[in-house]
């Protein structure tokens, strides 16, 4: 009996440690509230309370998955950061969950393809990237969904 109390005030004491702690971003790194590079989930918050970004934070900087919320709770963004850089995929999409953008990123400079879509589904462009520099032929459709223009890197 005595081991199980013992159990469950440490646990408790962590629990509330953990959601007590202080995180800051100072200069572009997290710290905890004695200044330590924090490690771990951060959770972005709206001032009525509901959940604006979750971050995994490595070692003070953006490391892993990111998502980012609309006040209303649902998904808007998701992405990935690599060293406090964007990096891979990141996608967009309404807030009625229509998809609006595909983009990708590598080492926090524009990489590969991007997509974009309107507000009801149609895709509008069709853009390249490399090392964060346009390449690649450019295409654009107009709200019908034709090829309005293309253009070359």
């Amino acid at each position: 009996m005595k081991t199980k109390l013992s159990f469950l005030l440490l646990t408790t004491f962590f629990v509330f440690k953990l959601l007590g702690q202080q995180i800051t971003k100072i200069e572009g790194v997290y710290v905890d509230e004695i200044g330590k590079n924090y490690s771990g989930m951060y959770i972005s918050y709206y001032q009525d309370g509901k959940k604006a970004a979750v971050y995994t934070v490595k070692n003070g900087k953006e490391n892993g998955t990111v998502e980012f919320y609309y006040p209303t709770e649902e998904i808007m963004e998701q992405g990935f950061f690599k060293d406090g850089e964007k990096d891979r995929k990141w996608v967009r999409w309404s807030i009625n969950g229509n998809k609006l953008a595909e983009a990708n990123y590598n080492k926090g400079k524009k990489d590969g393809k991007w997509l974009i879509w309107d507000e009801r589904g149609v895709k509008r462009y069709e853009m390249f990237y490399s090392n964060g520099l346009k390449t690649g032929v450019w295409i654009m459709w107009d709200e019908k969904g034709q090829i309005s223009n293309k253009k070359e890197y």
